[in-house]
């Protein structure tokens, strides 16, 4: 019985395929055309993500290639300062500045060399404030070469004495004159320029010397400016000055410092010299007390983009003889903003009276309205108003371009008469404004060339109104 069931057991399973699968349902089947559309779909999602990469590619080897000519132009940069001090070290003991004491000295200065082009009339060819009348006859302009604005100077470190670092430092350059001779032009005279004496401590220091006015510290930037500052007689106050004064910050968080400077000056009122070689007391001199000011500053940021602000109060009496006084005064304001990284603003304004010797306004302190050697004769001091604004662009560590304007109008109150300076030859110009354009650019570490283009602008107090251009490039190293 049980050897029949096992015989038709092996039979039903030999008449049927081996291991065959029940058939699939036909809908189950994928069909063609749906196929293809994903394959499509698929293939074009895969294209874009390929161009999507490409561009990434693309935009990843442009900035592979700035950073690599950034390295490069520093490699440059180190390279060359690398060598510069090396060729320094490596002659120290035969260019160095030998010290009458044990302290240290170094030499400085700058070598320039300017070829000017003027159109017009000025007051000085190499380097003009005022646009003046043509003489009869002027040919309405010139070309010329100049090399007297080249500087030197020497700095002594002095010793450390209780924290304060002690130093002084003078300058000279070759803007004294001309001698009376065929080769004068050729052979300009040394002039004293700035000296100075300090005592640095962290917070406290102390100036001494003829330096700019401590009270106004900025200027535009100019290299063809060497020998007076940018925008001086037309709202610049930069009159190298005798002067003793006292600093005292007060360090603040997030790279904030306030400053307090106050100090004496001497009260110098922009007459000019009775002689060659003889020095007689000025009005401001011979009212026996020191011109005094005083200034408040406020610097934030770091020395790359910082941002600062100062406000000042300046005081002097003139005696003019006779009795006549005049009390001369000035409120002035700086400022410098970095605007961003490539930009910066700066500049300087003020107000004041019989200001003439600070070196802001073309004219002297004071007019009169008879002979100035007469009693009669009254003083009429001026009231100025002025200053200068800069607009600086770096487009490159190496390259910069400067934009600035200045005017000083100075003016005396209300009066009918004729008024006269102190002096025939003192200058006088109830307005005077200059306006420049430069491009300066570092070739080397040291070296450097610019080009500068100026109009000025000036009016006379009888109304006469005169217009100069100037053109200047130049070269110059400094060491």
């Amino acid at each position: 019985m049980s050897r029949a069931l096992l015989v038709a057991a092996f039979t039903a399973t030999v008449s049927s395929p081996l291991g065959a699968q029940p058939a699939a349902p036909l809908a189950a089947l994928p069909q063609p055309e749906s196929a293809s559309a994903a394959l499509a779909a698929e293939l074009r999602r895969l294209q874009q993500a390929i161009d999507a990469l490409q561009v990434q590619l693309a935009e990843s080897k442009r900035e592979t290639a700035d950073v690599q000519q950034a390295l490069q132009a520093l490699r440059e940069q180190l390279e060359e300062e690398r060598a510069l001090l090396a060729a320094q070290v490596s002659s120290l003991e035969q260019t160095k500045v030998e010290s009458g004491s044990k302290y240290r000295a170094r030499l400085f200065g700058m070598a320039l060399m300017q070829l000017v082009s003027t159109r017009g009339a000025v007051d000085n060819i190499d380097l003009p404030t005022l646009a003046v009348e043509s003489t009869p006859g002027d040919s309405g302009g010139n070309i010329s070469a100049a090399v007297r604005q080249s500087y030197i100077g020497i700095a002594v470190f002095g010793p450390r004495v209780r924290g304060v670092e002690t130093s002084g430092d003078l300058r000279l350059d070759f803007f004294g004159g001309f001698p009376a001779a065929n080769d004068g032009l050729s052979a300009p005279g040394v002039r004293l320029r700035t000296m100075q004496i300090a005592a640095e401590g962290t917070r406290l220091s102390l100036r001494a010397g003829q330096e700019t006015p401590f009270f106004s510290p900025l200027s535009p930037s100019s290299i063809a400016s060497s020998a007076y500052p940018a925008m001086s007689s037309s709202g610049n106050i930069w009159a190298w000055t005798p002067q003793v004064y006292l600093e005292r910050r007060f360090e603040r968080s997030g790279n904030t410092t306030l400053s307090v400077r106050a100090g004496v000056l001497d009260a110098l009122t922009g007459e000019l010299p009775a002689g060659e070689y003889s020095r007689l007391a000025t009005a401001g001199e011979r009212a026996r007390m020191p011109a005094s000011a005083v200034r408040v500053g406020a610097r934030r940021g770091t020395a790359e983009r910082a941002l600062s602000a100062g406000a000042s109060g300046y005081y002097s009496r003139q005696n003019w003889g006779f009795d006549r006084v005049v009390n001369a005064w000035a409120l002035t304001t700086d400022w410098e903003l970095p605007l961003s990284n490539a930009f910066r603003l700066s500049g300087e304004a003020y107000a004041g009276r019989a200001i003439g010797g600070l070196g802001g306004g073309a004219h002297s302190s004071v007019l009169f309205d008879g002979a100035p050697g007469e009693a009669a004769s009254t003083v009429h001091p001026l009231d100025s108003l002025g200053g200068w604004a800069q607009v600086k662009v770096k487009h490159s560590p190496r390259v910069e371009t400067n934009m600035a304007f200045g005017i000083d109008r100075s003016k005396p109150k209300a009066f009918d008469g004729f008024l006269q300076p102190p002096s025939d030859e003192a200058p006088s110009a109830t307005r005077n404004g200059s306006g420049l354009l430069n491009v300066i650019y570092q070739l080397r570490s040291n070296l450097f060339l610019t080009a500068e283009y100026r109009r000025l602008w000036t009016r006379r107090f009888d109304g006469r109104n005169w217009l100069a251009d100037h053109l200047n490039f130049g070269g110059a190293i400094v060491f």
